[in-house]
């Protein structure tokens, strides 16, 4: 038996999750982000956020390899052999690459309008590849593929490689006048500082700032006119001189993101001048961390709090036996019960309908995401204390906003069929994706990628975070609920049978609740949707984003009582 890989794909992880405490400063926070390879009808991307499965050392040499491995996934163009990253460069040229909001244009100066705070934590990448098994024919081109067991260890359908830190990230508050504009408006000053060094990380920054800054483009052109007829644009490029001016624009700015459904970005820091001023003592005696590399860019992103949906998919009683017990005056207290049941469904069905309300937003500006994760979804609130928003004990959906972060692997949708990857993962699913022939296959099935990612974030937040312990011991062994293993379920197990997941589901008496909830509620149909979204492309039934937040899910009120 031969056994081949297929394919592959990187996807970026750029959302530090963690506890918004005075020792983050000195945590290494790591993330994982994967590369993966698609060789068979069950193989699809996965998504998982890791803090400890890698070193955080300052060497770069595993970053390194990661790079080489970016570099070297190549295609024909036009008889010519490119790089990846080169690739993406080509063809975004074939696109509008929309910044009216002057991100990409505007340079902050350090220590002038904004300072470093602390050192937040580093990014990894996770290369995760797909792997098809079959027997090759006498001819040696026809072959019998054939499906493993997936409950043996011995030929594994899915392998992974790790990666060190890529990017780090900081956080900041503007400060001179900019900061003090911004205070006399009720603005929040704090902001998220990325520093992308390397080529690789270059590659994911460069993606990034396309992408939102088309995202910012649509947002800002329906309400300024300045904005629309590039007078932002003009003021972000020549900060030096309208610094004045440019502030009014980053206030507005900054305003009209507080509720946007994705992280946005304010402009970066103008390190050039710095370069050869950087005291490395003084650097590291700060931020406990080298200064930066040369050749740097440092993205300012607005701030939204450090928490995403990885450190919330929790069970909400373990989250609560953690919590240290308080001194009272008759002698230790526990911390308070939690909210009914039914009150943090309906917040967790709000954390559902504006995660889904970003994908429409990005899809309807002709961004596909393809990385979404846990992480990459920023769970977040309108009030001073972002963290508030994953508290167990949230339950009001007026104050929560969610945010699609870590646009370094999207792109336009126009240029996904030039994608040599995307045409391969397109086939398995028997669409044939032709180069330059961008049609509605090729636009549908971009789509279906992001739409089948956040269906499998949806099962793991329901089943986490809506489980009912009960008597047992929080600390005992749970079902498990990360992605890969949704997914090995969904299509090993069960063969993409959406009812008997259910039925499995059905068996634990943890998620009676959950499953009496998506009966009533038809959440079952939604979850099928999205998390077969590939396969609807090809029966020509595919729901986008928009079709699915009309459905029965979001329209209907529970009542039924707990």
């Amino acid at each position: 038996m031969r056994i081949k890989e297929v394919g592959s794909i990187f996807f970026f992880f750029a959302c530090v999750t963690a506890f918004e405490t005075s020792y983050l400063s000195r945590s290494r926070l790591i993330l994982q982000q994967k590369k993966t390879s698609y060789c068979s009808p069950i193989a699809s991307s996965e998504w998982k956020s890791d803090f400890d499965d890698f070193s955080d050392s300052d060497d770069d040499d595993d970053a390194l390899l990661f790079s080489e491995l970016f570099e070297t996934q190549t295609k024909k163009v036009e008889n010519k052999d490119i790089s990846f990253s080169e690739l993406i460069e080509t063809q975004t040229k074939k696109v509008e690459n929309k910044d009216i909001s002057g991100c990409r244009a505007r340079r902050f100066i350090l220590g002038e309008d904004l300072i470093l705070s602390d050192f937040a934590g580093s990014l990894g990448f996770d290369e995760v590849t797909d792997w098809e098994y079959y027997y090759e024919g006498d001819d040696g081109e026809d072959r019998k593929v054939v499906q493993p067991n997936p409950m043996s260890s011995d030929q594994p359908k899915r392998t992974r490689q790790s990666s060190g830190s890529v990017v780090r990230i900081f956080r900041g508050e503007f400060v001179g006048r900019l900061g003090g504009t911004l205070g006399a408006r009720g603005l929040d000053r704090r902001v998220l500082i990325k520093e992308f060094s390397g080529k690789l990380a270059l590659d994911l920054a460069e993606a990034e700032l396309i992408s939102i800054g088309r995202l910012q483009s649509d947002m800002v052109e329906g309400v300024s006119d300045r904005a629309k007829t590039g007078t932002w644009l003009k003021t972000a490029s020549s900060r030096s001189v309208n610094s004045n001016q440019d502030d009014q624009n980053v206030c507005r700015l900054k305003n009209e993101l507080l509720n946007s459904p994705f992280l946005g970005i304010l402009g970066e820091v103008n390190l050039a001048e710095l370069e050869d001023e950087w005291d490395f003592n003084e650097f590291y005696r700060a931020m406990s961390v080298k200064p930066p590399k040369p050749g740097a860019i440092w993205i300012v992103y607005e701030y939204a709090g450090l928490t995403s949906l990885q450190a919330y998919c929790q069970s909400p009683e373990v989250r609560r036996s953690k919590i240290p017990p308080k001194r009272g005056f008759f002698g230790l207290v526990a911390p308070p019960l939690l909210p009914d049941w039914t009150k943090r469904a309906a917040y967790v069905k709000e954390i559902m309908r504006q995660s889904l309300s970003s994908l429409k937003f990005i899809h309807e500006a002709g961004i596909s995401h393809r990385s979404i994760g846990r992480s990459s979804l920023l769970i977040t609130s309108v009030d001073q204390d972002k963290a508030a928003a994953s508290s167990i004990y949230a339950t009001n959906p007026s104050k929560l906003v969610m945010k699609l972060a870590d646009f370094g692997f999207s792109g336009p949708t126009e240029i996904a069929d030039y994608d040599e990857d995307f045409q391969k993962r397109a086939r398995v699913y028997g669409l044939s994706i032709q180069e330059g022939a961008a049609g509605e296959d090729a636009l549908n099935f971009s789509q279906a990628e992001d739409l089948n990612a956040l269906g499998v974030v949806f099962i793991t937040l329901l089943l986490t975070t809506l489980s009912e312990i009960g008597d047992k011991n929080p600390q005992s062994t749970q079902p498990a609920t990360d992605e890969d293993s949704i997914q090995r379920l969904l299509t090993d197990i069960f063969d993409k049978d959406m009812l008997q997941f259910r039925d499995y589901v059905a068996a634990e008496e943890m998620w009676d609740n959950v499953v009496d909830y998506l009966d009533i509620n038809r959440g079952w149909e939604l979850l099928d949707e999205l998390c077969f979204a590939r396969e609807h492309v090809k029966e020509g039934n595919m729901k986008t984003a928009e079709d699915l937040l009309n459905t029965g899910f979001f329209r209907f009120v529970t009542t039924v009582l707990y």
